[in-house]
């Protein structure tokens, strides 16, 4: 059985997305209150992101919050 498992780019494109999209919240107040919105749900994160047309995964947006210390 094989793991899922993201390649070393599919990591890096979907954290340079995550980035973006922070980047473009910080930015933008009806972004910022959509992801306040989503309290410690990294689930609807990740679907505001996509809103946005961006792509990554809930568990990609906890491993940024636990790797920039940010608390849920």
């Amino acid at each position: 059985m094989l793991a899922n498992k993201c390649t070393p780019t599919e990591t890096t494109m979907s954290e340079k997305q995550l980035e973006t999209f922070f980047a473009k919240a910080k930015n933008d107040k009806k972004i910022q209150h959509q992801i306040d919105d989503c309290g410690s749900n990294n689930s609807c994160i990740a679907a505001v992101g996509k809103k946005y047309g961006h792509k990554f995964s809930p568990a990609r947006v906890s491993r940024w919050q636990r790797d920039h210390h940010v608390l849920a």
